[in-house]
Order: structure tokens, then sequence, then C-alpha cells
């Protein structure tokens, strides 16, 4: 790789730093006291170095939900790609996304989402806004109450690990998905047609 090149993506690189840094920050610390100074000290960048990414820290916060989002459909996306049944299957994604995203060496990104969509209106806006786009396009195979239960669920299951509850003890985490995963597929025979018809 030229040195030109490493230059060229040197911003974008420092730009995903500080979005790393201030995730992590404000799942420690809260929001409120995630300043711009403190994130731009524990990313090794000059403030004007943060400023010249992120004017203000709106729009920092805003950067980062979006990413945050971002990585939250890539998820679900890759879950989607191993599930051949198509009815339900964006619903099993967002659970599994919603479990696994809480376990692994992101999981402070998944607790500073869940903090924001929680406590800033104009976060809460964008997720709302998120969301129904995702349910436009897959509407017509997940549109059963089973679904709606298990999403619901999901949700609760992030809330709970965001706020520090244990919701699911370890023993019984394969069963809680087995049942929720059946709720998905149960009641779905008319999006199932559905579902082939549209794949021809």
């Amino acid at each position: 790789m030229s040195l030109a090149h490493r230059r060229k993506k040197r911003p974008v690189e420092v730009r995903g730093q500080l979005l790393d840094v201030a995730a992590r920050l404000c799942a420690e610390v809260g929001i409120a006291n995630a300043t711009l100074d403190a994130i731009s000290q524990r990313a090794g960048v000059s403030k004007g170095g943060l400023l010249h990414h992120f004017p203000t820290k709106q729009a920092l916060i805003v950067a980062l939900v979006d990413k945050l989002l971002d990585d939250l459909l890539e998820s679900i996306e890759s879950y989607i790609a191993k599930d051949p049944d198509p009815v339900g299957r964006f619903t099993r994604a967002y659970l599994l996304t919603c479990l696994e995203g809480q376990n692994n060496a992101d999981a402070e990104h998944w607790n500073t989402l869940g903090i924001m969509l929680a406590t800033e209106t104009a976060m809460r806006t964008r997720w709302v806004k998120w969301f129904s786009k995702q349910m436009r396009q897959h509407g017509n195979s997940d549109d059963t109450i089973g679904c709606l239960i298990v999403r619901m669920a999901a949700d609760g299951f992030w809330f709970s690990k965001t706020v520090g509850i244990t919701s699911v003890p370890s023993r019984q985490k394969n069963e809680f998905v087995e049942q929720l995963d059946r709720m998905t597929r149960s009641g779905s025979d008319r999006l199932r047609v559905h579902a082939q018809r549209r794949s021809r």
C-alpha cells in the first residue's frame, strides 16, 4: 500500500477511532459526562482534530448512532443470509442480534445505543425511522402476532442487559431461543405462500 493511500485513509481511521472511543466512554460514564475533551484525550487525537470531524457534540452523537445502526443492520443481514426460511427471517435475525450482540467484544456499543435510545428524543426519532424502514422491507414476511411478540421480547432482553439485569440464565438460553424461534414460524402459512410467490 502506498504512502499516499495510507494518508488518504487516515481521516477515515481517525473518525472511526473517535466513534469507537465515544461509544465506550458513553457506556462507562453516560452521555452527559462523555465530553469532547475526554473523548479526544482517550482517543489520542487533538481537540482540533476531533472538531474537524465533529464540530459539535451533537454532531458526534448523531454520527455515533448512525454507525451503531449500520452495525446493527450488518449483524441482522448476516443472520438473514444464513436463514433459508423467508417467513419470520428478519425477526429471527433481530432476536439473535439482540442476544449475541450483548455477549461479544462490542457489547459496550450495544449498551451505548440502548442508553441513547432511552434518553435522547432525537435519537429515538432516528431509531423509529430506521426500524420503520426495516419493517416496510420485511413486513410481508414478518407480519404475524408471533413475530411481533418475539421482537418485543428481543427489545426486552436488550433493555434488561443495558441496565444490568440478567434476564435469561445461560442454562435456559437455548430453550428461550428455541421457543421464540417457533413463534416466528407459527400461524405463518399465508405469509409463506406469499413469500414463495414473490420469489418466483
